[in-house]
């Protein structure tokens, strides 16, 4: 049955032995496979590495110390989260899974055409190329049409423990051999040589793109004639255009953008703030 088919591929066993580890990108649906396969009393383990790759530096330095960068921007505007301890969970998470790679553990990789978990997937593949491991790969569509319609994730952080059955998540599991995890990792090790300060989904590819390449979807949400507040400016660019950018990087583009003029901010008795459009035009 197609249940069964499905739980078949939850665990992949040799001689009763492999042990299959889930890798993520996206915090949010770490939590919620975890949560299903609790559900289902699954021992698979799970491993997130929410590394926000599509963003910031990186071929400078240690490769730690460059997302210690970016965890700063993230943890200035969300106060839920620490640049220490988002380090440490990452660090944590590479040792862990740099010895289960070592013990010739099974690695499923699950990933989507958003940004981050697209370069998330090609730096894992460059990392792994080479080891004689097994991996496959869960490569999870963004859109799906149901019975109510045409359904759209952001993210998949977005996605339910239901929608894991409900969507036949499972089924899409394929083999990725050695050859193909080098050809993704050389995909990589382009965009790292490029370096610049985003890494875009454009059509199905990854691209190099400059700082201000989310600007413009921000910007056409502020009118020129008035103020509006802040929060519901950066809340309408994430619900029209749902590209998996995060809130807090809407965030420090727009304290930026107020620097250079391009925005007017006004505080309001809320000490929120609104924002109309400057005199400063954006250059690409």
């Amino acid at each position: 049955t197609p249940i069964s088919k499905r739980f078949a591929l939850l665990t992949i066993l040799v001689d009763g032995e492999i042990h299959m580890i889930d890798v993520l990108f996206n915090d949010s649906f770490a939590a919620t496979l975890k949560y299903y396969y609790q559900q289902k009393n699954i021992n698979n383990e799970v491993i997130s590495l929410p590394m926000h790759l599509s963003l910031g530096d990186i071929n400078q330095g240690n490769f730690l110390e460059n997302r210690r960068t970016l965890y700063k921007i993230q943890s200035t505007h969300d106060k839920l989260t620490s640049t220490s301890e988002c380090v440490r969970s990452l660090n944590e998470s590479l040792e862990r899974l740099s010895d289960l790679v070592n013990q010739d553990d099974l690695i499923r990789i699950w990933w989507s055409e958003a940004s981050d978990d697209y370069c998330g997937f090609l730096w894992l593949c460059e990392w792994l190329a080479g080891k004689r491991i097994q991996s496959v790969e869960i490569h999870i569509p963004l859109s799906y049409v149901t019975v109510k319609g045409l359904r759209t994730f952001a993210s998949l952080g977005e996605i339910f423990a239901e929608d894991i059955d409900n969507l036949a998540l499972l089924d899409l599991q394929r083999p990725l051999t050695n050859p193909q995890r080098q050809a993704y990792g050389r995909a990589w090790m382009a965009l790292r040589n490029d370096n610049t300060p985003v890494r875009a989904n454009v059509n199905g590819h990854i691209l190099s793109q400059p700082i201000t390449f989310y600007d413009q979807f921000l910007i056409s949400q502020i009118s020129a004639r008035r103020f509006r507040n802040v929060l519901r400016i950066i809340g309408e660019t994430l619900g029209r255009f749902p590209v998996g950018v995060p809130d807090w990087w809407y965030q420090h583009r727009v304290e930026y953008l107020i620097s250079k003029g391009v925005l007017d901010y006004k505080k309001d008795g809320q000490g929120i703030g609104s924002l109309e459009l400057g005199s400063v035009r954006l250059k690409g």
